[in-house]
This record gives structure tokens, C-alpha cells and sequence, in this order.
């Protein structure tokens, strides 16, 4: 691909992850939530965040018009928080809602108040800043064709995960844009008969 070179894009804080978790052990359970569970309503205040075992969560916001519109989709290893609505104490923009199936850790996050959670805090609002700008020069630089190969290259488990649609509203395109995008790759072929 002949784009400049970006940030990693997401789910790629393992160590950080594993850190948190192991400073969570014994304190919180594990919980599966099914496909579809919202988690916070757009529109709510914020009290926990969902450090992610297992499964997908998306960050949406509904329109007005019905429409939906994809902030976010988070993964295995990070930390599902809406950082903006949680630093300024202001209503949630979006819905937090279970993707596919998940086990998560549910953490309050007054929690990430304590004295002996700064340094976590401080990880995860670096780790957040770095991932908004990949994420802000992954868009911007890139056309939606290169876009969706940079995630053929590096996110496969994304792209096995993700329904079309999904991947469409992430990369900010029609679900027909895509699917233009995917012929040209000849990742799908055109039954003409």
C-alpha cells in the first residue's frame, strides 16, 4: 500500500491490557453479554468503562433521521470508554452496545480516581490519544479503497469479525461503496448470467 506511514490502528495494547487486568484480578467478575446488549444509552452519563476479554463492542450514534453512524469498534485487550464524555463529565454521544457476544470486566471509573490507579490512567489516556491520531491519519490520508486494504493487510481478525455494513461504517462509506471497493480488489466476483 503506498500511504505514509501511520500509528498502529487499535486493538494492539496487549501489554496494557494485561496489566490492567492483573491489577483488577479478584476485584470484578468476568461477565458475558450477548450480541445486541447496549451497555450505556447515548445520551447517559458514563460511571463505568469495559476492559474487553473477549468479543467486539461498537461506540454508534443514532441520528435524528434513523441513520447510525460508527465512532468506534472495540476488541480484545482495550479498555471501551467514551474518554471525551468520561474527562468532561458530559453526556455519553454514543451507545456502547455488545457487537458480538463478549466477556468483559465492568470497571467504575472513580475507580481510575485513586491514587494508585494514576498511573493506569495516565497509560490508558496516552494509549487513547495515540489510537485518535492513527485513527484521524488513517482517514484522512488515505483513500476508502486503501483504507479497507490497509485493514485486509493488518486487521484480517477485523475483517472475519465485522459484518460488511460494519466495516462500511467504520470506514466511513456506503455499504454499495464497499462492496465497488471489494470488486476492484476482485475480492468478490459478478455473477453476470
Amino acid at each position: 500500500m503506498n500511504t505514509p506511514k501511520i500509528l498502529e490502528l487499535g486493538d494492539s495494547y496487549h501489554q496494557l491490557a494485561s496489566l490492567f487486568e492483573k491489577k483488577l484480578a479478584g476485584q470484578f467478575d468476568i461477565k458475558t453479554y450477548a450480541k445486541g446488549e447496549v451497555l450505556l444509552q447515548q445520551g447517559e452519563t458514563q460511571q463505568v468503562g469495559f476492559l474487553i476479554l473477549s468479543g467486539v463492542l461498537g461506540a454508534l450514534h443514532a441520528s435524528a433521521d434513523g441513520g447510525q453512524k460508527c465512532k468506534e469498534f472495540y476488541f480484545k485487550d482495550e479498555f471501551a470508554l467514551l474518554y471525551g464524555n468520561w474527562l468532561t463529565h458530559s453526556p455519553a454521544l454514543y451507545q456502547l452496545k455488545v457487537i458480538r457476544k463478549a466477556n468483559l470486566i465492568k470497571v467504575p471509573l472513580t475507580l481510575l480516581e485513586s491514587t494508585d490507579w494514576q498511573p493506569i490512567k495516565q497509560q490508558l489516556i496516552t494509549q487513547q490519544l495515540l489510537f485518535k491520531e492513527a485513527k484521524e491519519a488513517f482517514l484522512l490520508l488515505n483513500t476508502p479503497e486503501q483504507r479497507y486494504q490497509y485493514l485486509l493487510d493488518n486487521k484480517p481478525h477485523w475483517l472475519e469479525t465485522l459484518s460488511l455494513n460494519e466495516v462500511a461504517m467504520y470506514l466511513g462509506v456506503s455499504a454499495i461503496s464497499l462492496s465497488r471497493i471489494r470488486r476492484r480488489l476482485n475480492l468478490i466476483t459478478v455473477n453476470l448470467s
